[in-house]
């Protein structure tokens, strides 16, 4: 995985989510030492270069 320097064509997103799943990916973070934007990074490049589609349902 290439990682850009801070700055130099790079964009910076927030998201709100439940407390639970935040705690969660804090948890996961800390365990591999890792800060949670880095994490996430992490996973969602994983993902995206994977090329699976995500697929969304309504909840009920």
């Amino acid at each position: 995985m290439a990682t850009n320097p801070i700055g130099k064509n790079t964009k910076t997103i927030g998201i709100n989510m439940s407390k639970k799943m935040a705690d969660e990916l804090e948890k996961r973070a800390d365990s591999m030492h890792l800060s949670t934007s880095k994490y996430c990074k992490v996973i969602l490049t994983e993902w995206l270069e994977s090329g699976r589609k995500l697929t969304l349902q309504e909840k009920k």
